[in-house]
C-alpha cells in the first residue's frame, strides 16, 4: 500500500468504511496468505517479512510518502530475471476477468503505479510478477509486469508536490471541477468504478 502524507486526515463524518468493505480488505490480506503459500509450495524463494516480522518496503521525503509490498521473490523453478516485487490482489470475478483480459497496466492503472513505485524506490528494476486471486472461484492470474520508469516518475514528482503543499498548508487543485463528479461521489465513469471520496465534503465546503 503507497501512504501519501495527506492520507493521514480523518475522513469526513460518516464516510468511514462500510462493514462489507472491511470485509473486503481482510478477505484481500488472507488471499495474499493463500497465494505465497501456494508460490511456497510451488518452488519460489518468497520473503515477505523482515526478520523483526515487519514488511518490505520503502521510506522517503522524511517518512511521509511510504509504501510496503507485498513480498519479494529472490528465485525460483521459473527462468525470470529474481529479484523481483511481488504484489497480489483479490479481485471479484468481473474486475479479475477484466485484468486476464487487458492486463493490470490498463485495467487497474492504479496497481500499475503502485508496482511501478515500489520498483524505483527499492532499487527492484526488474519485471514485477502481479498475481490476482479470484474471490469467487480461487482461480489465479499470474503476469509480469515490466518497470515503467516514467510512470514511477509521474507517481514520485506527485507524491512530492502533495508533501510540499501539505507542509505549505497549500490546496492542490481538485481532480473534479463540480461535488456531483463521479469522482467525489463515486460510481461508474469511462467504465470504470470510483469508490466515492471520504473527503468530499472537506474538499467542496468552503472552498472556491
Amino acid at each position: 500500500q503507497i501512504q501519501y502524507d495527506y492520507l493521514a486526515a480523518p475522513k469526513d463524518d460518516g464516510r468511514a468504511f462500510e462493514p462489507r468493505t472491511l470485509r473486503i480488505f481482510e478477505a484481500g490480506h488472507r488471499g495474499e496468505d493463500i497465494v505465497a503459500s501456494w508460490l511456497r509450495l510451488a518452488g519460489f524463494d518468497l520473503r515477505t517479512e523482515r526478520a523483526d516480522g515487519r514488511q518490505f518496503g520503502f521510506s522517503a521525503l522524511g517518512g511521509r510518502f511510504k509504501g510496503h509490498i507485498d513480498g519479494c521473490l529472490v528465485s525460483g523453478p521459473v527462468a525470470m530475471d529474481y529479484p523481483v516485487v511481488w504484489e497480489n490482489k483479490a479481485l471479484g470475478a468481473s474486475s479479475w476477468k477484466d485484468v486476464i483480459k487487458r492486463g493490470v497496466s490498463l485495467a487497474r492503472p492504479v496497481y500499475a503505479a503502485q508496482i511501478a513505485l515500489y520498483q524505483a524506490y527499492m532499487d527492484l528494476s526488474n519485471p514485477a510478477l502481479f498475481t490476482a486471486l479470484n474471490r469467487d472461484t480461487m482461480e489465479l492470474h499470474s503476469e509480469l509486469v515490466p518497470f515503467d520508469e516514467r510512470l514511477a516518475q509521474e507517481m514520485s514528482d506527485r507524491a512530492v508536490a502533495v508533501v510540499q503543499a501539505s507542509e505549505a498548508g497549500e490546496w492542490l487543485p481538485r481532480a473534479a471541477t463540480e461535488p456531483a463528479a463521479v469522482l467525489c461521489r463515486g460510481g461508474m465513469a469511462a467504465g470504470k468504478w470510483h469508490a466515492p471520496c471520504p473527503w468530499a465534503s472537506r474538499c467542496w465546503e468552503g472552498r472556491p
